[in-house]
C-alpha cells in the first residue's frame, strides 16, 4: 500500500498542520510525487515535483534536512532558482515504515514572519515532524489492514457464493446468521427473515445432533420436497456452518459451470505448455474482479484472450467492447470513451452521444494498445478506476459506471514511465493481473496446429479443398521466426489461398510465392547452417528473457519458467549461463 491509497487522509492532515503552525506543508511519496499540499502547493497535487533536490538528500541520508537559506545553499546550486528563490526556509523529513522511506514531508516558509516561526524551536518542529511522520505511516498500515481485511472478506463471501453448495452459519441456539445464494436456492427462500416451519424443524434437528457427515436428509420446501446431503462443523462455542448439497443437481451445476468456462479458452487455437499455462491463468483471472493487463507482441491474439476472459467471468452477460486507442485520432478518443453531452462542441451531435464506458456498463472493456493513450486522457482513465466514474465531454456532474478494464499493450510500459510517456500511478493501476502472451516463435508446436486450423477456415471462405503443404513448405513455415505472430501466419495462408490451384500444395508449385511473400516481409531464408545456428539462439535467448520476466511478475519459480518453455529445470539454468541473462 502507498501514501497514494490514502490520499484524501493525508491531505486532511497536512491542512491541519499548516493551520495548527501556519506555515506551508508538503507531503510526497517515494516516486517524489506531491500527494498532499496546502497554499500553492494544492494546486499541484498528484504531480511530480520539479527538482526534488531536498527529498532526494533526505532519501539518500535518511535524515532531516534544513535550508535556512534557500536558493543560497550548496544543495540548491543545480536548482532552477538558484539565487532567486521564492522559499524563505525548509524544513524536511523522511516518512518511515517497517525501516523502510515511504515518503517525505516538508514544512516550508515564504515570508519572513514564517521563517521566524520554522526555525524559532529547531529541534521541537523536527520532533514534532517525526512524531507527524509516525502517524501518517501509522495511517496507512491501518489502511493496509483495513483493506487487507476488506479483500478477505470479500473474497470469502465471493468464493462462498461461488461454491457448488448451500452453506449455513447457524448459532447453537437455531437462528441462521448467513446463507450463501445456493442455500436460499435449495431451500427455496428469498431470505432469513421468515423461514417456514419445516426449515426451522430441519435446522433444529441438524444442530441437535452429535455429528453430521455427509448425512443424507430430506427437507419440506414448496413446492416439492428436496434431498440434501448435510455436513455440519463447528466454528466456535456459539456457532455452526452448515454445508448442503442438492443430490439431483449439485453434480451436475458443478460439471457444466467448468466446462462452459473452459470451452471458453479452447477457441484459443493451439496446444503448446506454453500456451496452455496462460489460458489456465486467464481462465483464473476471469474469475476476479481485478483489472488485467495483457502484454505481448503485435499479432499475439491479445484481444481474443481478452474476449475469453469476459466471456468466462461473470460479466458475460453484459457488453464487451473494445477499443484501439492508437487508431483513433487523439483530439476524437476522449469523446470516444467518454461520450459528450449537446453542444459540447462544434460539429457535436444535438442530443449528445454516449461514450465506449457507458456502453460497456456492467460489462468489460477492452482498451487495446493502451501505451498510446495521451496523457491527458490517462489521468481521466485513472479516476474511472479509482471512482468507477466518468465524466462527458463538456459535461458538469459524474456518471457512476460499473465496467472491468482490459488493457492491453505490446510496448514496455515500464519504460515508459520511466521516461515520462505514461502515468505511473495509471500503470500500477492497470496492472493488477499481469498476463504476458508468448510469442508464435517461442511455441512452435502451434504453428501447425494453427496451419490445420486456417486451412480449414479458408477452404470454406474460398470453397476449395486443399489438404495441406509438402514437407519442404512445412520446414519452411517451421524456420519463420514470424515476427507478426498469429496474425501474420494467418494472413499468410491466406496469401497462398488466393494463388494455389491444387488440393495438395508443393514446394515445386508454390516456392515463388513464398519466396516473394516472405521477402516482402523481410525474412531472408537462411541457408548457411552457421547463420540459422546464430539466428535460433537471438530467438532462444529472447524467448527465455521474456519468461523469466514473466515469472517474476506472476511471482512463479524458476520450476514454471522451465514447464512454460517446455524444457528441463538443469537445461534452463544452462542456456541461461550460456546467454548471460540476468536473473
Amino acid at each position: 500500500m502507498y501514501l497514494l491509497d490514502i490520499q484524501s487522509d493525508v491531505q486532511s492532515i497536512a491542512e491541519a498542520i499548516a493551520a495548527v503552525l501556519d506555515l506551508e506543508v508538503e507531503i510526497a511519496d517515494i516516486n517524489y510525487m506531491r500527494i498532499a499540499g496546502t497554499g500553492e502547493g494544492k494546486i499541484n497535487i498528484l504531480k511530480k515535483l520539479e527538482g526534488n533536490l531536498v527529498y532526494k538528500e533526505v532519501y539518500e541520508t535518511k535524515k532531516s534536512m534544513i535550508i535556512r537559506n534557500p536558493g543560497f545553499e550548496k544543495i540548491c546550486k543545480s536548482c532552477g532558482f538558484y539565487g532567486n528563490c521564492m522559499e524563505a526556509g525548509e524544513i524536511s523529513a523522511p516518512i518511515f515504515m517497517n525501516n523502510q522511506i515511504i515518503g517525505f514531508i516538508g514544512l516550508i516558509a515564504f515570508s519572513e514572519e514564517q521563517r521566524e516561526r520554522l526555525f524559532i524551536d529547531i529541534e521541537g518542529i523536527l520532533l514534532f515532524l517525526s512524531k507527524l511522520a509516525d502517524l501518517l505511516a501509522s495511517k496507512l498500515e491501518q489502511g493496509r489492514i483495513l483493506e487487507e481485511m476488506k479483500n478477505q472478506a470479500e473474497k470469502l463471501d465471493h468464493v462462498i457464493n461461488l461454491m457448488d453448495q448451500g452453506v449455513l452459519i447457524v448459532t447453537k441456539y437455531f437462528k441462521v446468521l448467513q446463507a450463501n445464494e445456493h442455500a436460499l436456492r435449495t431451500l427455496n427462500l428469498n431470505g432469513l427473515d421468515e423461514l417456514p416451519s419445516s426449515v426451522e424443524k430441519w435446522i433444529r434437528r441438524v444442530i441437535k445432533l452429535d455429528k453430521i457427515e455427509n448425512e443424507p436428509f430430506i427437507i419440506q420446501t414448496r413446492p416439492r420436497e428436496t434431498k440434501v446431503i448435510v455436513t455440519k462443523r463447528p466454528i466456535n462455542n456459539e456457532e455452526f456452518l452448515i454445508s448442503i448439497q442438492d443430490v439431483d443437481t449439485i453434480q451436475t451445476i458443478a460439471e457444466n459451470v467448468q466446462l462452459e468456462k473452459r470451452k471458453v479458452f479452447r477457441s484459443i487455437i493451439g496446444s503448446s505448455s506454453q500456451l496452455e499455462a496462460v489460458k489456465e491463468f486467464a481462465l483464473r483471472a476471469a474469475q476476479s474482479k481485478s483489472t488485467i493487463l495483457l502484454q505481448g507482441e503485435s499479432g499475439t491474439g491479445k484481444e481474443v484472450f481478452a474476449k475469453a476472459i469476459h466471456h468466462a467471468s461473470e460479466r458475460n452477460r453484459d457488453s464487451f467492447i473494445a477499443v484501439n486507442c492508437g487508431a483513433i485520432p487523439e483530439n476524437l478518443l476522449e469523446s470516444e470513451l467518454f461520450g459528450y453531452e449537446k453542444g459540447a462542441f462544434t460539429g457535436a451531435n444535438k442530443i449528445g452521444k454516449v461514450g465506449k464506458f457507458e456502453t460497456a456498463n456492467g460489462g468489460t472493456i477492452f482498451l487495446d494498445e493502451i501505451g498510446e493513450m495521451p496523457l491527458a486522457l490517462q489521468v481521466k482513465i485513472l479516476r474511472v478506476l479509482q471512482e468507477n466514474e466518468i465524466e462527458r465531454v463538456g459535461g458538469t456532474s459524474p456518471i457512476k459506471v460499473n465496467v472491468r478494464v482490459i488493457a492491453a499493450t505490446n510496448r514496455a510500459l515500464d519504460k515508459m514511465v520511466e521516461e515520462g510517456t505514461f502515468r505511473e500511478d495509471l500503470y500500477y493501476r492497470l496492472n493488477v493481473i499481469p498476463i504476458l502472451i508468448p510469442p508464435l516463435r517461442s511455441r512452435p508446436e502451434d504453428i501447425f496446429t494453427l496451419c490445420d486450423y486456417y486451412i480449414n477456415e479458408f477452404n470454406v471462405l474460398f470453397n476449395k479443398s486443399i489438404k495441406g503443404f509438402d514437407e519442404k513448405i512445412t520446414q519452411k513455415i517451421y524456420e519463420y521466426p514470424w515476427p507478426g505472430n498469429v496474425r501474420e501466419l494467418k494472413n499468410f495462408i491466406e496469401y497462398l489461398f488466393n494463388f494455389v490451384r491444387e488440393d495438395f500444395v508443393t514446394w515445386d508449385s508454390a516456392k515463388d510465392l513464398i519466396n516473394r511473400k516472405l521477402n516482402n516481409e523481410s525474412f531472408v531464408i537462411i541457408k548457411e547452417k552457421q547463420q540459422m545456428v546464430f539466428q535460433l539462439d537471438l530467438i532462444e535467448k529472447e524467448t527465455i528473457q521474456k519468461t523469466i520476466e514473466y515469472i517474476k511478475m506472476n511471482q512463479l519459480n524458476m520450476d514454471e519458467a522451465a514447464k512454460l518453455l517446455g524444457i528441463g529445470r538443469a537445461t534452463l539454468f544452462r542456456k541461461i549461463k550460456k546467454y548471460q541473462i540476468d536473473i
